[in-house]
């Protein structure tokens, strides 16, 4: 690299003293681990190091703050996960690029484009049936997990109900997960939040892009069904119709509930203003049986199955990206 200095032509305006110091910052950057890196791997001429010490050397102050970090939680840039980088093409040129860290973040997340709707919680929305550890869990689980994945591949619905913290809502992500990595368009709800949402919409008429979203996307899952307020509307405008649809083209549709079979039942059954409309709760509940096998996840709180440090995976490799 030192080859590359016997050339050097500072701007005869600048002062000897900032020559000097433009001289000295070039042999500090020869001998410099990142700028090696640059000139190695990224394809820097070495004599550029003359010619644009100083932005060289912001560059190497930005990078600093990138070593020995040990995930995205711990980052320091302005933009988590990016840092200003550089490019050349001919010209050199500064660039945003993704550090490692954010780079197996993307990777990990890339299946998320084919969600139509997602109100999935951020820390299941990388998880799969691979990832999902059965090491001391009981034979009900195991034949719940080996029912939902059956169901996964032959492309059926599933009704998961239990307490909270049993793991309903992880199964019902995995699925949606492995079913984008496939390519495949879906859509994850929480139930309660759509209903809302399709309220704020009525007036625009904006509610019926995500109705007919949910008629026909090819794999539904609808979480947490049963907390939501019910009313003639949504139950019978918006929940039934959906059910119809998706029962009438074969659909698989995933639900997750609080609420066994019965209790579902009794929660339809009585809309916002007090009345009780049993022949409506019914539609619902065949509809629902109709579609999906039914099965109950209880025991033990698995919500320590979510490994928080999934993006603070050691990835070795180069300078921030």
């Amino acid at each position: 690299m030192h080859d590359g200095f016997q050339k050097m032509n500072f701007d005869v305006s600048l002062s000897d003293t900032q020559k000097e110091k433009t001289r000295k910052l070039c042999q500090q950057l020869a001998n410099d681990p990142d700028v090696a890196y640059l000139v190695q791997h990224k394809g820097l001429p070495v004599e550029l190091i003359s010619q644009y010490p100083w932005r060289i050397h912001d560059w190497c102050k930005g990078i600093a703050v990138c070593h020995n970090c040990k995930g995205l939680e711990h980052c320091k840039q302005k933009k988590t996960g990016y840092y200003d980088d550089l490019m050349y093409d001919g010209i050199l040129q500064k660039v945003v690029s993704p550090c490692r860290f954010m780079k197996e973040k993307l990777k990990q997340e890339a299946h998320l484009q084919y969600f139509l709707i997602n109100d999935m919680p951020k820390h299941l929305r990388t998880v799969g049936f691979a990832s999902i550890a059965t090491d001391g869990e009981d034979g009900a689980y195991i034949g719940v997990l080996a029912a939902c994945m059956e169901a996964f591949q032959k492309q059926t619905g599933v009704y998961l109900y239990g307490h909270m913290g049993t793991g309903k809502t992880y199964l019902a992500a995995a699925a949606c997960n492995d079913m984008a990595r496939r390519k495949q368009k879906c859509a994850f709800v929480y139930w309660p939040d759509c209903v809302q949402r399709m309220v704020a919409g009525i007036d625009s008429g904006e509610y019926r892009i995500e109705l007919e979203r949910l008629k026909f996307v090819p794999f539904l899952v609808i979480d947490d069904i049963g907390a939501e307020a019910v009313t003639q509307w949504n139950r019978d405008q918006i929940l039934l119709p959906v059910l119809n649809a998706r029962y009438e083209a074969h659909l698989p549709t995933w639900f997750t509930s609080n609420e066994d079979i019965a209790s579902l039942r009794a929660h339809f059954a009585v809309s916002g203003r007090g009345k009780e409309e049993a022949m409506k709760a019914n539609r619902i509940i065949e509809r629902i049986q109709a579609m999906c096998s039914v099965k109950a996840l209880e025991g033990k709180d698995r919500r320590q199955m979510v490994d928080g440090t999934v993006y603070d995976a050691r990835i070795k490799g180069e300078i921030g990206g």
